[in-house]
């Protein structure tokens, strides 16, 4: 899955606010049997020295990583409860594959998690663990995506054990674009369709699907207009990977500006 999240969408109303909503009633009627707990990697949080950092905590405290919003947006909560216990499974499938990671404590859950969850279920009875990706700064796009699919392929075995994975990101997303776009009287981006259909294309790719999403979005001439920076779309990489060859669905499509809200599922009935 992969969606926008701006802190934003926790308040106002919007077609993916909206979505979000629906998505919830959706996994409320995953009854047979409802996830046991949910494992989350979101765009906001990347790992020191490529290390993976996995939440440990009983308790999810939120950790506010916006700046210049209105005071009431720091006075959300969001009292979802952690799951050590898979927490401990995660960074033990990790460790077998050969993924350096390792427990975090500190750090809170950020809005990449409780910004969609506050829609999603706002009622957050399923433990939550968050994952973060891995810092590859420094590495070509091909290695970051090939590095984050590896990723999602050592958690896959997570849902035959009743985990729901969820990759928290966004298609489009290119902050530098927005304020000249709007000054321009722009409504979409002219990179931000191509490349978001690029994405389509790769999702119901069943076959070779690992292979395109590394390989074609590294090789695409719209990538660093897309994303500038590749954090909020290596979350489309641990999902592809997570997926295996599962049928896919497009869930969500919303364009705008430069942004693109998108949302996928895999192996949904």
């Amino acid at each position: 899955m992969l969606c926008l999240v701006g802190p934003n969408q926790a308040v106002d109303e919007s077609p993916t606010s909206d979505f979000f909503a629906k998505l919830g009633e959706k996994w409320a009627s995953l009854s047979d049997p409802a996830p046991s707990s949910i494992l989350v990697v979101s765009g906001h949080w990347e790992g020191d020295n490529g290390v993976i950092r996995v939440r440990t905590s009983e308790k999810n405290q939120l950790y506010y990583d916006f700046y210049n919003f209105p005071d009431h947006m720091y006075k959300l909560q969001y009292p979802s409860k952690g799951s050590p216990a898979l927490a401990s499974r995660v960074l033990d499938i990790l460790g077998t594959a050969g993924i350096p990671a390792a427990a975090e404590t500190e750090r809170g859950i950020d809005h990449g998690l409780w910004v969609p969850f506050l829609r999603i279920l706002p009622k957050p009875e399923i433990p939550i663990v968050q994952m973060s990706l891995a810092d590859m700064r420094g590495q070509s796009a091909e290695k970051a995506f090939e590095y984050h699919v590896k990723l999602g392929r050592a958690i896959r075995q997570l849902r035959q054990e009743n985990v729901l994975i969820v990759a928290s990101g966004t298609a489009v997303h290119n902050l530098r674009d927005v304020g000249p776009l709007m000054r321009a009287g722009v409504d979409v981006a002219p990179y931000a369709a191509p490349f978001d259909a690029l994405l389509d294309k790769i999702v119901l790719t069943e076959e070779g699907r690992e292979k395109a999403a590394i390989q074609e979005l590294a090789q695409s001439n719209l990538l660093r207009l897309a994303h500038p920076s590749l954090d909020h779309l290596l979350p489309f990489h641990v999902a592809i990977g997570a997926a295996g060859g599962d049928h896919a669905k497009i869930l969500h499509k919303r364009l705008y500006l430069s942004l693109s809200d998108s949302a996928f599922s895999f192996g949904e009935e």
